[in-house]
């Protein structure tokens, strides 16, 4: 069962947009201390990427964790192995799993990379920004489903 719909998306998105570089930082800072092996591994691999796709791959990834962080229950701390699990997973397969367990994490995270005016990805960057949210989205959502099962 999706945990973000597409209500509270879309509120998430809207809000973070009006942020200012200060709020922005604090946000970032906020999500390294609850999902510090997630944020660590996204800020690793979108650093690979030059500076305006990684700051876009690292804006959306963000977007999700503050979508996810607004969940009541909050998802537990993500672990390296989630997050193994779902990296290792074939790309069509991770896509599809992410799509179907939370549809609008990842229609959010699919317009956000396509539509920024100020950055154009090549479909590689595209690719790994992608594969980088949607392997946050699918460990999140997990997270979500062992907290709200204890």
């Amino acid at each position: 069962m999706a945990r973000i719909s597409e209500k509270l998306m879309d509120s998430v998105w809207r809000i973070v947009a009006t942020r200012d570089v200060g709020q922005i930082r604090a946000m970032q800072k906020r999500h390294q201390k609850s999902q510090k092996t997630l944020t660590k591994f996204a800020s690793w691999h979108l650093t690979e990427l030059p500076e305006d796709a990684g700051g876009l791959g690292i804006y959306v990834f963000h977007v999700v964790v503050e979508a996810f962080s607004s969940l009541t229950p909050r998802p537990g701390k993500v672990r390296r192995p989630a997050i193994d699990r779902a990296w290792q997973l074939p790309a069509d397969m991770l896509a599809e799993e992410a799509r179907n367990v939370e549809p609008n994490a990842v229609q959010y995270m699919e317009d956000a990379l396509a539509e920024e005016d100020d950055v154009i990805l090549t479909e590689s960057e595209q690719a790994l920004c992608s594969r980088i949210v949607q392997t946050a989205i699918l460990s999140l959502h997990d997270a979500c489903e062992k907290r709200g099962s204890k």
